[in-house]
């Protein structure tokens, strides 16, 4: 596939990858996508009043979504058509006090998230990005969109048994970025400042900000590279090819459904999803049951009868082939490419 043969929903997903730097980004990107196709956004605190036909989504602690269309008939008679993926990936998160120095270096101090290949995140331009908070209770997303920092790796010379022994990393003191110099004026108060000054909340100060949620990212873009072009490399491909696909699902497909539609996008599912807007959370529950009582006010048994007419997909990334560990799999049963012998 070269560059004129490339399909519009690759070079679309490419897009949204790069978009989407932190959960609170991806959700911010699904939401203004669902905007723009004529749904509206719906507040939980808030009484709702929807009837066949209403599109609408709901966003929970910045970082989950639920989408929905309803039927033409009532979820009780036509049951829901679930897509559940997740926006969170792997990755470092900056800790509450952030601000480390050692041996003449200014180093910021960072917590892994989910299940993270260590070793992936060194010598890489990262940039740093996510969700701040205020006193008065309001929030901004934040993002630097620049090289920041980078968590170089040991030179051999000091190392010697490294391609050998392998790489071993402590993940609290191995994989603290650099970000400057000790002798030089800066630290994380100043790249708070710095993406307050280039968010959409400019007139902020650091001092204003009550709480974070900040996320380190590697800023190379999404490419497509290979012999003609048919690989996408890219960060966060889990899980958001699966957001970008459930999205592109309720989108495209045929108007006036008969069952009611969902798309729910959870934050946490790398850290076991047991947060207050994660998989195991009642967000999707209260939501249906909200829908279902809607559009039958009346009728006590219309939720469970909504869930026994319903089918939920599970979207997630799935792990095919290494080439040069084809011995992880299972010979008779692996995954293969399509065009495979």
């Amino acid at each position: 596939m070269l560059d004129q043969d490339r399909t519009p929903e690759a070079s679309d997903l490419a897009a949204f990858l790069d978009a989407s730097v932190t959960p609170y980004h991806a959700v911010s990107e699904l939401a203004r996508r669902l905007t723009a196709a004529g749904f509206r956004a719906f507040r939980e605190q808030d009484a709702w009043q929807v009837e066949p036909g209403t599109r609408g989504y709901v966003v929970r602690a910045g970082g989950s979504l639920v989408a929905f269309e309803v039927g033409s008939k009532a979820p009780a008679d036509a049951g829901f058509v679930l897509i559940g993926a997740h926006s969170d990936s792997p990755n470092l998160r900056l800790k509450p006090v952030p601000d480390l120095t050692c041996v003449g270096y200014r180093q910021l101090s960072v917590e892994v998230y989910g299940g993270v290949l260590l070793s992936t995140w060194l010598d890489r331009d990262l940039s740093v990005a996510g969700r701040v908070v205020f006193a008065d209770g309001k929030s901004e997303l934040i993002d630097l969109k620049r090289v920041v920092c980078r968590i170089p790796n040991l030179a051999i010379h000091l190392n010697r048994d490294v391609n050998s022994a392998g790489l071993l990393l402590n993940a609290q003191t191995h994989l603290l970025p650099v970000l400057g110099l000790e002798s030089e004026a800066g630290g994380f108060a100043e790249l708070l400042a710095e993406g307050l000054a280039n968010s959409a909340f400019s007139g902020a100060r650091a001092d204003d900000v009550l709480g974070f949620d900040l996320c380190l990212y590697d800023t190379q873009r999404a490419a497509f590279a290979g012999s003609r072009r048919e690989f996408l490399f890219s960060s966060r491909l889990d899980n958001l090819a699966s957001c970008h696909a459930a999205l592109g699902a309720l989108l495209g497909a045929s108007p006036d459904p008969e069952a009611t539609r969902v798309v729910a996008i959870y934050d946490h599912e790398e850290v076991g999803s047991q947060s207050a807007s994660g998989a195991r959370s009642l967000f999707l529950s209260d939501l249906l049951e909200r829908l279902t009582r809607s559009v039958s006010p009346r009728d006590e048994s219309a939720l469970p009868r909504a869930i026994s007419r319903s089918l939920l997909v599970s979207a997630d990334m799935a792990h095919g082939v290494h080439p040069n560990y084809p011995d992880k799999h299972d010979k008779q049963h692996r995954p293969i490419s399509a065009r495979a012998r």
